[in-house]
């Protein structure tokens, strides 16, 4: 290829992003000419902008705290020669984006979700969705927006300054990519933190608020009686908007850059090597644009609905986009094959069309097993009027099945993948081949945040119906915004934890070749060590311990909720007081704080105990058992959580509110909720970071496990 055609591949990923960047910023325009509502809806609306922003100014500075160490322990690393210098401002600038994507994501859904509920009472459920929309729709494109713009940057600098003075192409290439993965390491840092962070906050919150709202004190959903219910909405943003944003964008970015490793090993010393490397971030650019288009033509669907619109019809709508975006990026995934490999590779075209269905289906699988619509949760349901025993036990079992179908997606893509392009002749190119159909399953993910950040929105403005006593028609119209929203939510979720599994996966072989473990005589030999069953069995264990610590930090949590809540509900029915919403804020983010301290130092100090006791070997298998075990638990948290939360709603829906069975519903979304919404999508972080510190930490593991052990 030409010099000046290698310019402008490297130049495509800023394109999207100026593309992404411009149309988020015209779309938050038209956001705020609409109307905020009444004093009242500002007030609500303002109090929840603020409990957010107070969060997340507090969770920056423990996370800060972090980074300076890290910062410390990577610059010792520099010191010793085990890093290059420019990890260091790759790391920092990893963390940056990933804090701020996260903030910019909290403020718009902040700032729109009175504009929904007071569409929702003067225009109906049409223009309501289209607010939501389009809000959430700004969000989705500016995370693409950082993605492709900091993914393109850091290759393009990196690339420049190996290569100005390098006679050596490749060696130059492996500075970028090796660097590269260290960027990697900072996003996944701050997504840890603000996702895991976030959950124990949001879900501490709406437990105490739920359960002495609705069960104890027979109170409706959001009562403005309820004081804990502003800390309620305020989880919803900093968890499902914030935190779910730096997840998103460290799964798309890690996808990017394990790709580009390992494209580096597979074309490496040929004519392509570069092309290779680029060609990740094209393929992502190409699934930012058929997202804006997929969201063009659902606004234009959606603007004609009026008071014709129905769950149904916007629920399918918002489906059809999905497909719209598949279809998009398929054609735009051979354009960039064709043109950036040429049709010699054009077999990698077929890896990347497995990803893309892969994670198509999961979204199906996710949607069939938390839908009402479906017999997992209608069942759920229905064994409300048993008491909440069965709920609970039915919502677990339907959870744990339902890992089943996207376990065998996952495996089916991961081997068609490899051997459609070429891996049982040329290994490496098979592994290339399964992380282009990670990268081009994450190429989605502005439109899956869309409709995920959508949700959120729509559950705010059902909060400030409830809280400023709207009319009752008020609060059905946002709640079947909160029905849509919560199927699309859904269906993020499932796309992201079946991607995190791939991208694990690649970043996993990344480690492997690192190492240089890709000889089979060797893995045969060090499969013989029992250092690897110990390996093995540490990863296996490991995400269950994160599990008990995040779930016990919202149980604490939640246990000083309910009686802040007790004692603050009785007062305001008896007239003695207006309530404290501050005091719900206060307990949750302190307990959120002190939650993520523990798994914090585990997650980056296992990788290089395991390195320096167990060796190269049992890191390989640290990383397998932790992807199997994390990836399991993450698809039966998730839909377990999923179809309780659901059943409970069905039976709202249904008009069973103060019944016995939506009081055992309630105990079972209870229960759910930290499944869901804290340990589930924890596990995507976990098991790409143990991937990512471990590559980082492979050169320092194998000198010091040597010395130690005299090899």
């Amino acid at each position: 290829m030409s010099s000046s055609g290698l310019l402008f591949l490297r130049i495509i990923p800023f394109i999207g992003s100026a593309i992404s960047l411009i149309l988020a910023i015209v779309f938050a325009s038209l956001i705020r000419k609409k109307s905020r509502g009444t004093d009242r809806m500002k007030e609500i609306s303002d109090a929840i902008f603020a409990g957010s922003r107070a969060y997340l100014n507090q969770q920056a500075k423990v996370m800060f705290i972090f980074f300076v160490v890290l910062l410390a322990l990577f610059g010792l690393m520099v010191y010793f020669g085990y890093l290059k210098w420019p990890s260091l401002p790759a790391f920092a600038t990893g963390m940056g984006f990933s804090l701020l994507i996260g903030y910019i994501g909290m403020w718009i859904s902040t700032t729109s979700n009175s504009r929904v509920t007071y569409a929702a009472k003067e225009k109906g459920l049409g223009e309501a969705m289209n607010i939501a929309f389009t809000a959430a729709a700004s969000s989705g494109l500016l995370l693409g927006t950082v993605a492709l713009f900091d993914t393109g940057f850091w290759f393009n600098i990196l690339y420049w300054y190996y290569g100005r003075a390098s006679v050596n192409p490749v060696e130059s290439m492996q500075n970028v990519v090796n660097i590269l993965i260290t960027f990697t390491i900072g996003a996944s840092f701050a997504a840890f933190f603000m996702r895991t962070g976030g959950g124990i906050y949001t879900k501490a919150a709406d437990m105490g608020a739920d359960y002495v709202g609705k069960v104890e004190s027979g109170l409706a959903e959001d009562d403005y009686r309820n004081p804990a219910t502003i800390a309620d909405n305020v989880g919803d943003n900093v968890g499902d908007v914030g935190g779910m944003k730096a997840d998103s964008l460290e799964s798309w970015v890690g996808a990017i850059i394990a790709t580009e490793f390992l494209g580096f090993l597979a074309f490496k010393g040929t004519q392509l090597m570069v092309n290779s490397v680029i060609l990740p971030m094209v393929i992502s650019a190409g699934g930012a644009l058929a997202s804006i288009i997929a969201i063009f033509i659902i606004k234009l669907v959606v603007s004609r609905y009026k008071e014709n619109a129905t769950v149904s019809k916007l629920t399918a709508t918002t489906l059809a986009g999905l497909l719209i975006t598949v279809i998009g990026i398929i054609g735009l995934s051979f354009l960039s094959i064709r043109y950036v490999l040429g049709l010699a590779n054009i077999r990698l075209f077929f890896a990347s069309l497995g990803g893309v269905l892969a994670g198509f289906l999961i979204g199906l699988f996710t949607l069939l097993y938390t839908d009402s619509r479906y017999r997992p949760t209608r069942n759920i349901s229905e064994s409300a009027k048993s008491g909440p025993a069965t709920v609970v036990v039915n919502g677990l079992a339907y959870g744990m099945e339902s890992a089943l179908l996207p376990a065998l997606t996952v495996i089916a893509v991961m081997l068609f993948s490899f051997f459609i392009s070429g891996g049982s002749s040329d290994f490496k190119m098979g592994l290339y081949g399964v992380s282009l159909a990670a990268v081009a399953m994450l190429s989605v993910t502005p439109f899956a945040i869309t409709i995920d950040v959508y949700g959120p929105i729509a559950d705010n403005s059902g909060g400030i119906a409830s809280m400023t006593e709207q009319p009752p028609i008020v609060r059905k119209t946002t709640d079947k915004l909160d029905a849509v929203g919560n199927t699309t939510a859904a269906i993020g979720k499932g796309i992201l934890i079946g991607s995190a599994a791939i991208t694990a996966l690649a970043l996993g072989q990344a480690y492997f070749s690192k190492i240089e473990l890709l000889n089979v005589n060797v893995i045969i030999d060090i499969m013989r060590d029992p250092k690897i069953l110990a390996g093995l069995f540490t990863g296996v264990m490991l995400p269950f311990l994160f599990t008990s610590l995040l779930i016990g930090a919202v149980g604490r949590a939640a246990d000083k909720v309910v009686i802040e809540a007790r004692k603050q509900i009785k007062d305001i029915l008896a007239g003695k007081s207006k309530g404290d919403p501050k005091a719900f804020i206060t307990i949750v983010t302190r307990a959120a704080q002190r939650g993520i301290i523990a798994p914090g130092i585990m997650i980056f100090v296992i990788p290089v105990v395991v390195g320096i006791l167990l060796g190269p070997g049992g890191v390989v298998a640290l990383i397998i058992g932790t992807l199997l075990s994390g990836f399991a638990q993450a698809i039966f948290m998730a839909n377990a959580g999923g179809a309780m939360d659901n059943a409970k709603k069905k039976i709202e829906e249904e008009g069973r509110s103060g019944t016995s069975e939506h009081a055992a519903s309630v105990v079972g979304d209870t229960v759910g909720d930290p499944l869901k919404d804290t340990a589930g999508p924890s596990m995507n972080i976990l098991i790409k970071l143990i991937s990512v510190v471990a590559i980082e930490t492979a050169v320092l593991i194998a000198d010091l496990y040597g010395k130690l052990w005299h090899f």
